[in-house]
């Protein structure tokens, strides 16, 4: 859909200088044109054997942690658990069903970082209450701190208030196997969102996967390189307010309004499978001057989209496939406002192989502009904005 924007701040403009500095701290790598190709922010590397362990059997009292250490929790709460500490904490889930009526079932007030580890084996479930009395704590799971999430044991996550698994900085997904349903957004992180691996489920009425800091234009940043990821959603599938780099992994959007979105979105590998209502993939941002672009290096990507004013890719910026296999479906395949370049790959539209990019949204013949096209080689290809 033309020009249509996503909520706030992104990528901003920067000096090379400070681009640079930025991927060092980020571990990022860019193109010559100072795009973001790959991007990982590394999980804290943190001793947790070294921290004091304690097991601990849950009853209708609740738990509140106010030290640093290793807590390995079982049995049945319905008056929640809370961690309160300036220290490093470990929650080890070992067969728990934890759950509150008035807030998070899982509330982290402070802490240095906390690892939320999944014991093997084990069945666990967190789920909160459908209002919560400090409405700024929205998740089911809620961190205000960095959040690693990892185990090979089983997590389900009911959000009846609002969100599912939130942190308030940085989010890690390692492994586990987790479901989450939610009322609003499944899984969140407001700095960003770091999936290396697991078996993910999401069923959200809002957003499924987002990363959403829209004042810090370094942060908002989603970046999934591993894991087998299903979303079903009823707003955005995954979403960043800043980049979304896909690496590897098998994504599943069944379900979606927008499928992914972005800033700027860079595919380099991995399996994509979007189904939405709207656009498919769409890099968007109503803040001038900010890097927008759809980069496609490599993968397997297949994009479905409903009838109506919309399109499988749509870019507010440049467009640039260099490799990978893109099979769309769709009425417009391509809309986009900047340059388009197309230099490897394979493009598969509605059955058809294409030889070019052609730019069948608003900007196209018929449509508010003209079209633009690049076969495999290089250059770019002429386009008009509406």
């Amino acid at each position: 859909m033309k020009k249509k924007p996503i909520l706030t701040a992104t990528l901003g403009f920067l000096t090379l200088a400070s681009l640079a500095a930025c991927s060092l701290q980020n571990n990022q790598t860019q193109s010559t044109a100072g795009q973001v190709v790959q991007q990982s922010l590394p999980t804290p590397s943190i001793d947790w054997d070294s921290l004091a362990s304690k097991e601990i059997t849950l009853d209708e009292k609740g738990l509140t942690i106010t030290e640093a250490g290793t807590y390995v929790l079982k049995g049945n709460t319905s008056a929640g658990v809370t961690v309160n500490t300036s220290g490093n904490v470990r929650l080890i889930l070992a067969g728990a069903a934890i759950s509150s009526s008035d807030g998070p079932a899982i509330n982290i007030e402070e802490a240095g970082t906390v690892q939320l580890e999944l014991q093997d084996g084990t069945e666990n479930k967190v789920s909160d209450s459908n209002t919560h009395s400090n409405e700024d704590l929205e998740g089911a799971i809620h961190a205000k701190a960095d959040l690693i999430v990892t185990g090979s044991g089983n997590l389900t996550v009911e959000a009846n208030y609002q969100d599912g698994i939130v942190s308030t900085d940085n989010l890690y997904l390692e492994n586990g196997n987790i479901q989450v349903t939610a009322i609003d957004d499944g899984i969140r992180g407001r700095d960003s969102v770091t999936i290396n691996g697991g078996n993910i489920s999401v069923n959200a009425q809002g957003d499924g996967i987002k990363a959403n800091n829209d004042e810090d234009t370094s942060k908002g940043n989603v970046t999934i390189s591993g894991g087998d990821i299903s979303v079903s959603a009823g707003d955005d599938g995954i979403k960043a307010e800043s980049s979304l780099v896909i690496n590897d992994g098998n994504i599943s959007v069944l379900q979606s309004a927008e499928g992914l979105e972005g800033t700027n979105i860079t595919i380099n590998g991995g399996t994509v499978d979007v189904y939405a209502t709207d656009d498919g993939i769409n890099a968007a941002s109503d803040i001038t001057g900010v890097d927008i672009f759809i980069k496609v290096t490599g993968g397997n990507i297949k994009v479905e989209v409903g009838p109506g004013d919309t399109d499988a890719f749509d870019s507010n910026g440049n467009l640039e496939i260099s490799g990978g296999t893109i099979d769309i479906t769709a009425q417009s395949a391509f809309d986009f406002d900047g340059s388009v370049s197309f230099t490897g790959g394979t493009v598969t539209v509605n059955g058809e192989k294409q030889t070019e990019i052609v730019q069948t949204g608003p900007g196209s013949p018929g449509g508010m502009g003209m079209q633009g096209t690049m076969p495999p080689g290089g250059g770019q290809a002429p386009t008009n904005r509406g």
